[in-house]
């Protein structure tokens, strides 16, 4: 692992834990209230996973200091996860307000400290996650940057029809969510109760936008589906294929469980604007697109690698040269006979 990825993870988690530290007794909270994990608690982990990253990155690679940090960044995330999918969207809708200036049923502003202090969990999170990725490929004697042993990335049958067909599957998921938003946008009362949203329209916060954001996911898992290769459009596309992956996965996930509480009676579904029906065909298919849309940017991620320019494998550890020797020895010797 470089210096400067080290630098950058424990810079990221000292900046999350100043974030958690400081930013909740800076602003209001949140006007709706997500589950999160208490501010006191992310602080903590976020400081203890960015001393263990500088710590450990001064001594031999070891499986305990990559599972102490896993662990420690993990606890720092736990909270940020399930509020980032609203947090993300209030951003999205409030930047379209700007534009539109149409009015909504929800207050539309976000919270700005609670907002600040997700988003820097989120970068100490994925730096973190690079630093760990980079320490299980050296602890596995392969290059830190690519993965592999040899610059060249493999050939593997068969990964571009799997391409198409996640592709396919993240489409096709997005469909009853954006159509009915599209549905309520037009005033059609379809799976709606009483009335509810009669006065929207596209422009509207929490419709049109929604809408505009599941048509750039259809066009992203196109693109991934295509196996298209240009360095921007690949960083791109796997950029909001992961930020999308990342909003759907806790919401459909969360759902999922409430759903299969309601059939033992330990939850009931809000009825009062949105029909049980609707309410299960689109959390269902956020789940569904989530998880193709996670298999997609993984696979398309892959498909697409390039030879690795700055290729580098670290010589195997010493016990497992001794080993590489003694095999040397044997099959030397056995050929001597």
């Amino acid at each position: 692992m470089t210096r400067t990825g080290t630098a950058l993870a424990a810079g990221c988690c000292l900046v999350a834990f100043l974030a958690a530290a400081l930013l909740p007794s800076l602003g209001p909270a949140d006007p709706v209230a997500m589950p999160t994990t208490p501010a006191w608690l992310t602080a903590v982990a976020a400081a203890a996973a960015a001393v263990l990253v500088l710590v450990t990155s001064r001594a031999r690679v070891r499986i305990t200091g990559i599972v102490a940090t896993g662990a420690c960044a993990a606890v720092m995330a736990a909270g940020s996860l399930l509020a980032l999918p609203h947090t993300i969207l209030m951003v999205v809708v409030w930047a379209a307000n700007l534009i539109t200036g149409a009015g909504g049923s929800f207050e539309v502003a976000p919270s700005w400290s609670a907002t600040l202090m997700h988003l820097a969990v989120l970068a100490a999170l994925v730096a973190v996650t690079a630093w760990i990725v980079a320490r299980v490929r050296l602890l596995r004697g392969s290059c830190p940057r690519c993965g592999r042993r040899v610059p060249q990335p493999p050939t593997v049958s068969g990964r571009r029809s799997c391409l198409v067909w996640l592709a396919a599957v993240s489409v096709f998921a997005t469909v009853p969510y954006a159509g009915l938003k599209l549905a309520w946008s037009a005033g059609m009362p379809l799976g709606l109760v009483d009335g509810s949203f009669a006065e929207a329209t596209f422009a509207s916060p929490g419709f049109g936008d929604t809408v505009i954001m599941s048509a750039v996911s259809i066009i992203v898992s196109v693109v991934m589906g295509l196996g298209v290769r240009q360095k921007v459009v690949r960083l791109v596309s796997a950029g909001v294929g992961a930020v999308a992956a990342l909003m759907l996965i806790p919401v459909g996930g969360s759902a999922a469980i409430m759903l299969v509480a309601s059939t033992v009676g330990a939850y009931t579904i809000d009825d009062s604007a949105i029909a049980p029906w609707a309410y299960i065909v689109v959390y269902l298919s956020f789940l569904t697109w989530g998880t193709a849309m996670v298999l997609l940017v993984w696979n398309y991620w892959r498909a697409t690698a390039r030879t690795c320019r700055r290729h580098t494998v670290p010589p195997p550890a010493p016990a497992a040269r001794r080993s590489t020797d003694a095999k040397l020895r044997a099959i030397s010797s056995e050929s001597t006979r």
